[in-house]
């Protein structure tokens, strides 16, 4: 399940574009959709009430969608307001149904993918999120910079990435887009015929080479017409993507190519900018993890082809020592780098990097196993230049039993982090480090309470402060090393003797008394508090 504040349903249907074959069961021009989620027959046959605003039903049959929604209640949490089905799934008794349960039918494209069509609804719901959360913000996003270049050119726009086989955002096609218009937004390779045609007049190599603008007639044989298209280069020459537009009813205007180059220029801006922010599947991943408000299992389990009830285990991973002001950028360096060998580890592996550290979701297997391969994971990395004079280390919490059980992992590996951020230990798991976990955030509410300070302590402190005294350090070491008093001068770099006589001197100034069991566990507290103000 997605969530958000919800798109009209009107605006989803247009955003799917090209996919959507027909529309049987008109909208509500005031339907908003908040969630999407896929289903399989299993799930219909189980589910009684719909999950989301709208489903995707994937492989079932017209009988079977029509008796669940026949089934649903009509008011929430009942049926849904869109559902979006293949034409083999719609006949007349679902159109019959549909339209008692007040819900719009989208028949999809059969020659598109499912998960590109769940990616764009998603898309959609998450630019409305994103777009009120920056409303005033001036900025502009690669969807509005095609309806700019549409409105500029006259033509049919479309953005596609690096390797020309993703659409990144595209304008209305109004009925006029050709075939290879139609095929690469609905996720599909244009007609091998034209593509070759594009590569022997060189179209490609000059889009990925600078950023001149590709005049590309038009080809009656092929049913093409003509076409602009431009290369999109970062600062340093890096090929970022392209734009193309496809002339539709009228012709292009006359500035067309004029236009292409200054939106070439404002892509690359933005091309830079997302680059350093997750995809749709990035994001639904941090989704998995608990992040952006979370989803549904079942939806995340669907698109990402993950088994929702197998048993997983969750890994994070983070920096410790070198520069903490580079934790993020260390991390997000080495993230694809995490990614590969998880992926080399179990194929399934999901990676997310978020707040600077790395969270790996992988399939349970035995505890020692994951352990040794975190151990040789974390090692490998040393000495890496993108992480400076840091380290990795990792905790593990396995096994969980499945993708709901996900964010809750996440927060214990935090806590597992947290409290073992000394680096003493490479790898760790909840169960090793259940006392560090749990002394370190009782320590955290100690610090964070004023009243709970002890002011023999500060009367020391304060003396140190004047004479250079050295009592604390002395105090701490003795503690520490469980009342020996050689092992204590040692670690101070002191006479025993000396130790001693500051000892004497603290119980004197203070009134603690270190042969006393309770003065031990107050004094070696505040101690450990104080070390956490400081």
């Amino acid at each position: 399940m997605m969530t958000g504040n919800g798109a009209v349903l009107l605006d989803v249907i247009a955003a799917l574009d090209t996919a959507v074959a027909d529309v049987p069961v008109p909208p509500d021009p005031e339907s908003i959709i908040c969630s999407v989620s896929m289903l399989d027959i299993d799930d219909l046959v189980e589910t009684r009430a719909a999950p989301t605003d709208a489903v995707i039903a994937v492989g079932v049959d017209a009988p079977t969608v029509a008796h669940w929604l026949a089934g649903l209640p009509v008011r929430a949490p009942g049926a849904p307001a869109a559902l979006m089905v293949k034409r083999s799934s719609v006949d007349a008794a679902v159109r019959r149904a549909a339209g008692d349960a007040g819900t719009t039918v989208v028949v999809i494209d059969q020659r598109a993918r499912w998960d590109r069509v769940l990616g764009m609804v998603q898309a959609q719901l998450d630019r409305v999120e994103e777009t009120e959360a920056e409303a005033g913000g001036g900025a502009v996003d690669l969807v509005g910079l095609v309806e700019l270049i549409a409105q500029g050119t006259g033509g049919l726009v479309s953005i596609e990435d690096a390797t020309s086989a993703r659409v990144l955002a595209y304008s209305p096609s109004k009925g006029e887009a050709d075939d290879l218009r139609v095929q690469t937004i609905l996720g599909r390779a244009g007609p091998a015929r034209y593509l070759e045609l594009l590569r022997t007049w060189g179209v490609f190599d000059t889009i990925r080479r600078g950023g001149e603008v590709v005049d590309v007639p038009e080809d009656p044989d092929h049913l093409m017409r003509r076409r602009l298209v431009v290369g999109v280069h970062s600062s340093s020459g890096r090929h970022l993507g392209s734009i193309w537009v496809q002339q539709g009813a009228a012709p292009l205007a006359d500035d067309a190519a004029h236009v292409l180059t200054g939106a070439a220029a404002v892509a690359a801006r933005i091309l830079t900018r997302e680059m350093r922010a997750p995809s749709t599947e990035e994001r639904l991943v941090q989704r998995v993890f608990g992040a952006h408000g979370g989803v549904d299992p079942a939806t995340a389990g669907a698109y990402l082809r993950w088994p929702v009830d197998d048993p997983v285990a969750v890994v994070g991973v983070t920096t410790t020592g070198g520069d903490e002001s580079r934790r993020s950028d260390a991390m997000g360096a080495v993230g694809g780098a995490l990614r590969l060998h998880a992926s080399a580890y179990a194929p399934a592996a999901l990676t997310a990097v978020m707040d600077g550290r790395a969270y790996l979701l992988l399939p349970a297997t035995s505890e020692s196993a994951l352990i040794g391969w975190l151990r040789g994971l974390v090692t490998r990395f040393d000495g890496d230049p993108a992480l400076g004079d840091a380290t990795l280390h990792a905790a593990l919490v396995s096994p969980l039993a499945g993708l709901a059980n996900v964010p809750g992992a996440r927060s214990e590996v935090d806590r597992v982090l947290a409290a073992t951020s000394d680096g003493s230990a490479r790898v760790t798991t909840l169960a090793e480090s259940r006392t560090a976990v749990l002394l370190g955030e009782i320590l955290e509410t100690l610090a964070a309470r004023d009243d709970l300070v002890d002011p023999r302590l500060t009367g020391l402190r304060e003396y140190d402060a004047r004479h250079e005294g050295g009592l604390v350090p002395s105090v701490r070491a003795y503690l520490d090393a469980h009342g020996s008093v050689r092992d204590a001068a040692r670690a101070v770099g002191v006479h025993a003797n000396t130790l001693r006589y500051r000892l004497n001197r603290a119980q004197q100034l203070s009134d603690l008394r270190f042969d006393d069991p309770a003065d031990r566990l107050l004094t070696t507290i505040m101690l450990a508090v104080d070390g956490r103000r400081r």
